[in-house]
């Protein structure tokens, strides 16, 4: 059998790689749409629980852990699942279990349906991250994965800004924001309504770490790939360490502020700060990336990040009034450290975890990091009632500092070879 021509093989390279384009934009505008719809619904559920339901704190209480604990539990075991299914049917039909928990939430006629719809939106949040993270691997080189990591931290950062606010216009002009969210989520059952031509089944079938049909425990899994891949390691355990100082601290920050006597907005511009440092981190991301190794890049954020934390906590010990200008400008330094390390974390799982236990992975890691971020505050709050508000934050900041001077100290071994 004769091989094609020259001229056949470049047009259907060049085919594919139209294909690949084509489905990477679309994968884009599926994730906009998806991290609306997180943030639009986060925002009315809470809306809705104060102003509908007029409900007290262990209400609220009890509607976050719903929220939040179904990650912690089924993340792992959905991520095993989404490793063993087309990624993209995966992500197809999540927004199908969205639309539904948004309609149910509008619907609910009494207040312990709606909090079981709350969890049932929890669980519905679950399946997107592991689908998503599998097809950016799946479409992109480890080039492109970079600039895709940028992309995908500005849009997270804009709906994280803008979804709210439509979420509170929608309240003030009594729309139905939550028929809103479902038909958002159906413009995303339509957007990947067409399965590409490209090929993105499951790798599962490959062996691999998951073994012969998956049977190995997603925490096995997990340890595994961590156990192999050292740098891997290093990037987690330390970007894990970050998100459990910014749980140990971030629930006291408020009232660190009216401790100090700043005002009352001060603490929503400190917000909005954190998100524009984020925004500023996700832009200089890619050049970043390409001059700096991930050694150098982890400790800078690491450090950087405790620094600010650190600094606030230093200044009231040496009794220095700190002007409200040079806070918000810490936490705009702040936003951008911690994002940098989370784009950071992203990256590395891509380009460095094996494809076939990704969703696994990447969940089970996500999982550790809710639970810590659970934990954290509870500890932190413990901690402040026996010594002080200036203490947890120096003890947060100590510890960032600490982890990135370790980064930068302690060298990674390289990766063992994956059989």
């Amino acid at each position: 059998m004769r091989p094609p021509p020259h001229g056949a093989t470049t047009e259907r390279f060049a085919l594919t790689s139209a294909l690949r384009e084509r489905s990477y934009l679309r994968l884009l505008a599926s994730r906009a749409i998806g991290a609306a719809v997180l943030w639009i619904d986060f925002t009315l559920i809470f809306e809705s629980l104060a102003f509908q339901w007029t409900v007290d704190t262990v209400v609220i209480g009890l509607a976050m852990m719903l929220y939040g604990v179904p990650g912690v539990l089924a993340g792992p075991w959905v991520g095993a699942v989404v490793d063993r299914h087309c990624p993209w049917s995966m992500l197809r039909w999540s927004y199908v279990l969205r639309a539904t928990a948004a309609l149910a939430l509008w619907l609910a006629p009494t207040l312990p349906i709606f909090l079981v719809c709350i969890a049932l939106k929890g669980l519905a949040n679950l399946l997107p991250g592991p689908a998503e993270q599998l097809l950016f691997r799946r479409l992109l080189n480890n080039e492109a994965l970079v600039a895709n990591t940028s992309r995908v931290a500005l849009i997270d950062q804009g709906a994280k800004l803008f979804a709210p606010l439509f979420a509170a216009m929608c309240v003030a002009c009594r729309l139905p924001g939550f028929a809103i969210s479902a038909s958002l989520s159906m413009t995303g059952v339509i957007l990947l309504s067409r399965r590409p031509s490209v090929n993105y089944e499951s790798a599962s079938g490959a062996g691999g770490l998951n073994g012969s049909n998956g049977s190995r425990p997603v925490w096995a899994v997990f340890c595994a790939v961590l156990r192999n891949h050292p740098r891997l390691r290093r990037v987690f355990v330390v970007t894990l360490c970050q998100a459990f100082v910014l749980g140990f601290y971030d629930a006291l920050l408020a009232l660190f502020l009216k401790a100090r006597g700043y005002s009352d907005g001060t603490f929503g511009n400190i917000v909005g700060c954190t998100a524009a440092g984020a925004i500023l981190g996700s832009l200089v991301f890619k050049t970043a990336v390409q001059h700096l190794s991930p050694r150098t890049l982890l400790a800078t954020s690491s450090i950087l990040f405790g620094a600010t934390v650190l600094t606030p906590a230093v200044m009231v010990y040496a009794d220095v009034v700190i002007p409200p200008s040079t806070m918000l400008s810490l936490w705009v330094v702040n936003g951008f450290a911690y994002g940098v390390g989370s784009m950071l974390v992203m990256l590395t799982f891509q380009q460095h975890c094996p494809r076939e236990v990704l969703g696994t992975v990447t969940s089970t890691a996500r999982s550790t990091q809710i639970l810590l971020m659970i934990v954290a505050p509870l500890l932190g709050g413990a901690l402040s009632n026996i010594t002080s508000l200036e203490f947890v934050f120096f003890c947060a900041g100590a510890t960032a500092v600490g982890l990135g001077i370790f980064a930068a100290a302690v060298p990674v071994s390289q990766d063992k070879p994956h059989r």
